[in-house]
């Protein structure tokens, strides 16, 4: 029963679909947009790689290169200090891409999202950035983000990219056969489910 349930295709994407936010189009222009990190990752030998969260990683650059905003704050430490700065890694592939670095800000302590929160607004506030900030993260870490950042004291604007689960039509077999990788899936859902509901219960979010 727990197979049929947490494989069938059609139940987990009605529920991720109806916790993260749909798509935004931003017109205006903002002085600063905040990326968060979990989008680089590292091999034995310390070389950098963006991973399958990378989509963040095109959309800030989109929105600097398009004019919406003016300034790129990474947050984005390391829980294995042995490995390379997240941070400072995705700094060097902006500037790879011609973003000027005098126009990106690094923050590599953080390890959570309590802390991305906690030393963003800590670098910010030193830059006196006007808010609001856009927020980029993953669709399905998007309520978490924004009630800790929020939380934190910092005005954002959500920008969800990097969709797992898309709103789009369902076959017939889709609703009756179960899916070994939808079993998976639910880990990365639960854990920003469980997660807000914990932040809340210690006053992070």
């Amino acid at each position: 029963m727990l197979f049929f349930v947490f494989g069938n295709e059609f139940l987990f994407n009605k529920l991720v679909n109806a916790w993260q936010p749909g798509p935004l189009v931003l017109n205006s222009n903002y002085e600063a947009g905040i990326l968060l990190g979990g989008i680089g990752s590292f091999d034995k030998s310390g070389n950098g790689y963006l991973n399958d969260a990378s989509d963040r990683f095109i959309a800030i650059c989109t929105l600097y290169k398009t004019g919406v905003i003016k300034k790129i704050v990474i947050s984005a430490g390391n829980i294995d200090k042995e490995k390379p700065n997240e941070a400072a890694f995705l700094s060097k592939r902006m500037v790879a891409l011609g973003i000027p670095i005098q126009d990106i800000f690094i923050e590599g302590r953080s390890r959570s999202t309590f802390e991305n929160a906690l030393y963003a607004k800590m670098l910010i506030d030193s830059l006196k950035f006007s808010p609001p900030y856009v927020l980029v993260t993953s669709a399905v870490h998007i309520p978490r983000a924004v009630s800790t950042f929020k939380k934190a004291g910092l005005d954002v604007i959500a920008y969800p990219c990097n969709y797992s689960v898309i709103d789009r039509r369902f076959s017939f077999g889709d609703y009756l056969i179960p899916k070994l990788y939808i079993i998976n899936d639910w880990s990365f859902f639960l854990k920003e489910v469980v997660g807000l509901a914990g932040y809340k219960l210690f006053g992070k979010a």
